[in-house]
């Protein structure tokens, strides 16, 4: 029972401490705040104000700063962040506030984090400051002081100066920042003139736009193709027999003869001749009534036996295929009405009449 009132009592007076030390710091922290607002002209700019405070060396309490590594000093320019670490050594029965700048210049602490841990009857605190400095030059960083209530008085440790350069981030050729820009003259026509620019734009555009679609139109209009007889009999003429028969070509020869008729076929019939076999188109013929289709079936079937069953026909039959395409051409071309109302064939065979 003992023991435990008398560690209550610890724990009372330990509180009463700490209240006492945090009241003293905030006192002090308004008396300073005072002296630097009213006494800025009596007392020298070098000078620092009284502390309420008396600062200690080789007390219970010992306090050390230090830049944490992974950025060099000399790398450091206006307004870059870094971090310095206090770590204050104290005894398990003394209660020390937390660590506080004598003046903090031209830092500013961003962030403050806090560790503790115990090593025998000492209690370690580490404290991770964030801070970023808004001047350049040579520069110390402040320095920071934790207290604690010995008796009546109060006491203070303190940490050494650290100094630091900070670099400036403007050009070296900037000697000050731009000065502000003149007045813009009223009234103010820029509005205006971007309103015009804008709309002389749209009507370029819309005038590009139907001139486009004009000249597209004008290149898809496809010119009117010739009639499928004329048609066929260019193409037949166009085809070079000697040279393909002389280089062996057979089969694309006969190809070439029978997409010429299909196409013709399907131009002059109106049945996809040029997409059917041999024997659809027999059907197809019949239907249409062709009187030559017994021409045209034998013409295909011919063909298809060299296409497909490696037939090799006599060179002058092959020479002559081409003729038989044409005289199959000839002989369905439609024919017209002369005066007497007699049929006048095409107008290939009335050039060799003539």
């Amino acid at each position: 029972m003992r023991e435990r009132g008398r560690g209550s009592k610890d724990s009372r007076v330990r509180v009463r401490t700490q209240a006492a030390v945090v009241l003293l710091l905030l006192v002090s922290i308004a008396i300073l705040g005072q002296t630097d607002s009213t006494a800025a002209d009596s007392v020298p700019a070098d000078s620092a104000p009284a502390l309420p405070f008396t600062v200690v060396e080789g007390g219970p309490v010992s306090i050390e700063a230090k830049l944490l590594p992974g950025r060099e000093a000399k790398e450091l320019t206006v307004g870059d962040r870094f971090k310095l670490e206090l770590e204050v050594r104290r005894h398990r029965d003394v209660s020390v506030s937390e660590p506080m700048p004598e003046s903090i210049g031209a830092f500013v602490v961003l962030d403050h984090d806090s560790k503790t841990r115990y090593e025998g009857d000492t209690i370690v605190d580490v404290h991770t400051l964030e801070m970023a400095a808004f001047a350049t030059g040579e520069l110390e960083l402040p320095r920071f002081l934790v207290a604690w209530q010995e008796d009546e008085e109060m006491l203070a440790a303190r940490t050494d100066s650290i100094g630091v350069k900070i670099a400036t981030t403007l050009p070296e050729d900037m000697e000050d920042i731009h000065d502000i820009k003149p007045q813009i003259p009223f009234p103010n026509l820029l509005p205006l003139w971007i309103a015009l620019g804008v709309v002389g734009a749209g009507g370029l555009g819309l005038l590009g736009w139907r001139l486009f679609r004009r000249w597209r139109a004008r290149r898809l209009e496809v010119a009117p193709l010739p009639e499928p007889w004329e048609e066929a009999l260019t193409a037949l003429e166009a085809l070079n027999v000697k040279d393909l028969l002389s280089a062996g070509l057979i089969k694309r020869y006969y190809y070439a003869l029978s997409e010429i008729l299909k196409r013709y076929l399907t131009r002059r019939y109106g049945f996809p001749a040029i997409d059917q076999t041999t024997s659809e188109m027999v059907l197809a013929l019949k239907r249409v009534k062709v009187a030559e289709r017994e021409d045209f079936v034998s013409f295909f079937r011919r063909a298809d036996l060299v296409k497909y069953a490696k037939l090799v026909p006599p060179y002058a039959e092959m020479e002559m295929a081409v003729s038989a395409a044409r005289d199959l051409v000839e002989r369905t071309t439609p024919r017209e009405e002369g005066p007497s109302g007699q049929g006048v064939e095409g107008s290939s065979e009335r050039k060799g009449d003539a």
